[in-house]
């Protein structure tokens, strides 16, 4: 089935498509943000122990320096003491001194002249060494009792490389009575220094800064040759403000492809050197791979759940909707309703039975629909054929009627001729008898005639009404004086009472006339001479909306019919619209005492909205009553 989806209207299989794509891309940020976070955590920690290894190795630096430090000033206060300047006892001092820690490979005594006189090694040299070009000594020499480093150098007495370390010693005067010296051997620090920094990958060195900020290398541990050359730069590391950055990682290896070095370096606090480490790449890759695959398995382990959910729910949910869609739009083209053959949900074949007996209501409901068409299309055949039936009747009166109008006029012609004696007098008054009846009887055949081509004419629908608001006083007057004639044959008077004030009529003038002269002469048919008929015109109810105009004519033999009747006749009859063939006209026509007349008043009235009510409770026709919606009358404000 062929379905068009729209952004402005849910969907279950578009809302599954881009949910499958939210989670895929959720899960792929997820990872990614993972996997970012794991690395970030990882260059932390590498950070947080390198710095711990540089405290460390700080540590080593700070108490050997510090016991160098404590050694040269307590052997300076001896020499300090001693006033003979024995360099026998000296030598004997220096070598007590150099055999307490092998770290001190020797340890010298160098005079005012900074020539090297006696050492720890050599005892009392013959030949004194020169060393006033090196510059700790003449530091030492200007800052007396200050320790002072100097850079690496290969001793010229001992033949090891050592880390000069002097201090100037001066006697109570303050006067540079010479200098003490010790070398710190570097083999066995760093060895030391080994011991401590047992990781795998780390490569240290530590380097010394003096006033000018040149860079003395003290000692260096690493598998690079070029260790610092190739992770350092030198020249930025001087320009660095020591002050505020005492430490740091300068930069990163890359753990995702095991290449590069995390290169830190620290400066020491008490001490004018700085400690420079390096952390190779390929040796965190591993743990942090470890890491990253167990986060990210349990990832692909929620993608995996994810997955499954998506698939029942299109298997359980989104297939037996698309199914039942197929289903039901075969339905609705009027394919026979069969169950899906797959095994669904306990809702699914619920749904499937409901839609199972929708399918047997639509079959009912079309073989009804199509019972009803048969019935319908025979009922318009029989009233087609009523209404041509009707029309030919209605015809055929019209016809006939046209042409007994002639004959008749004739005989009324011919009647009144003998009845005037127009050619002589008649002997025998018989003759001129009939002939007056001949005469009123052929006027009356006249009148019925008239009366069924009016009948025919508005029957066929060729009658339209000409509105106007009308007047009722002069509705009432115009019919009364067209059949003032007949009333004074026969005698009868009729009495009009009108409950003034009244509004205006919305009707045809013409045929307000026509429907009053029939109701009045219906109503003084067969009663006695000098009777009275009253008609009273009468307005309903107080609120405009719910207001009606009562036309009344009573007959002789009707009794009291208040206003209150009148309403609840008038509210009763607006209940249902009028139509010919209800109670109300079978009523009318199947009285004895119905006429063409009245037949076409009531059609007349009809067509004005309004409604003929005939009173024959007593046995005859007592009263007719005339009634007129509040849409009829015109209320002069």
């Amino acid at each position: 089935m062929n379905m068009r989806f729209s952004w402005a209207q849910p969907s279950l299989s578009r809302d599954f498509v881009l949910l499958s794509l939210v989670v895929l891309v959720a899960l792929g940020l997820i990872s990614g943000w993972v996997t970012y976070s794991t690395y970030e955590k990882h260059y932390d920690s590498i950070t947080t122990d390198l710095n711990k290894e540089s405290i460390r190795i700080e540590k080593v630096f700070s108490t050997e320096l510090g016991d160098a430090s404590y050694m040269l000033a307590s052997l300076g206060r001896q020499i300090a003491i001693d006033n003979e300047r024995d360099y026998t006892k000296l030598a004997q001092s220096l070598t007590s001194f150099d055999s307490k820690n092998n770290i001190y490979s020797i340890l010298s005594w160098i005079n005012t002249d900074k020539k090297i006189v006696v050492s720890s090694n050599r005892g009392v040299l013959e030949d004194p060494v020169d060393i006033s070009d090196r510059d700790f000594i003449q530091k030492a020499a200007i800052e007396p009792w200050k320790m002072h480093i100097g850079r690496p150098i290969e001793g010229r007495v001992s033949g090891r490389w050592v880390i000069p370390v002097a201090m100037g010693i001066t006697d109570y005067t303050g006067k540079l009575m010479g200098i003490v010296s010790i070398s710190i051997d570097i083999i066995v620090l760093t060895e030391q220094i080994r011991d401590l920094v047992k990781r795998d990958g780390i490569s240290f060195a530590v380097i010394s800064r003096n006033v000018s900020k040149d860079l003395i290398i003290l000692t260096e541990i690493s598998n690079d040759p070029d260790f610092i050359k190739h992770n350092f730069d030198l020249e930025q590391i001087k320009e660095f403000d020591f002050e505020k950055n005492i430490g740091g990682l300068l930069t990163k290896g890359n753990p995702a492809w095991a290449s590069g070095t995390y290169a830190y370096y620290r400066v020491a606090e008490n001490f004018p050197y700085i400690i420079l480490m390096g952390y190779e790449a390929n040796f965190s890759d591993k743990a942090v791979r470890n890491i990253l695959w167990s986060r990210l398995l349990q990832i692909f382990i929620v993608a995996i759940f994810f997955v499954v959910f998506l698939w029942i729910v299109r298997i359980r949910v989104i297939n037996p909707v698309l199914d039942m869609t197929t289903t039901v739009s075969s339905l609705v083209k009027g394919d026979r309703f069969s169950l899906p053959v797959k095994k669904n949900s306990v809702e699914m074949e619920a749904l499937a039975t409901q839609l199972k007996n929708v399918a047997q209501y639509i079959d009912e409901t079309r073989r009804i629909e199509d019972e009803l068409r048969n019935k319908m299309f025979l009922l318009k055949k029989a009233k087609e054929n009523a209404e041509f039936n009707v029309r030919s009747k209605s015809e055929f009166l019209a016809y006939i009627a046209q042409d007994m109008r002639m004959p008749i006029n004739n005989i009324i012609g011919f009647s009144q001729v003998l009845k005037d004696q127009v050619y002589g007098a008649i002997e025998n008054r018989k003759y001129k008898q009939y002939a007056n009846d001949i005469y009123v009887i052929a006027n009356q055949l006249i009148a019925k005639i008239q009366d069924i081509l009016q009948y025919s004419k508005i029957d066929n629908g060729y009658v339209t009404l000409q509105e106007n608001n009308l007047e009722v006083i002069s509705i009432v007057n115009a019919s009364l004086r067209q059949i003032a004639d007949k009333l004074h044959i026969n005698k009868i008077s009729v009495k009009v009472d009108l409950h003034e004030p009244l509004p205006r009529l919305l009707a045809d003038e013409f045929r307000m006339q026509q429907i009053l002269i029939n109701l009045l002469l219906a109503s003084i048919e067969r009663i006695e001479l000098g009777s009275v008929v009253t008609l009273e015109v009468v307005v309903l109810n107080e609120y405009r909306e719910q207001q009606f105009m009562a036309f009344m004519i009573n007959r002789p033999n009707a009794e009291h019919f208040g206003q209150k009747e009148l309403s609840k006749l008038a509210e009763a009859l607006s209940d249902t619209t009028y139509q010919r063939g209800s109670k109300d006209d079978k009523k009318l026509l199947n009285n004895e005492y119905s006429d063409l007349r009245l037949e076409i008043a009531r059609i007349l009235i009809n067509l004005h909205g309004g409604k003929l009510y005939v009173d024959d409770e007593i046995g005859e026709i007592s009263r007719y009553i005339l009634f007129f919606p509040a849409s009829r009358l015109v209320f002069q404000d």
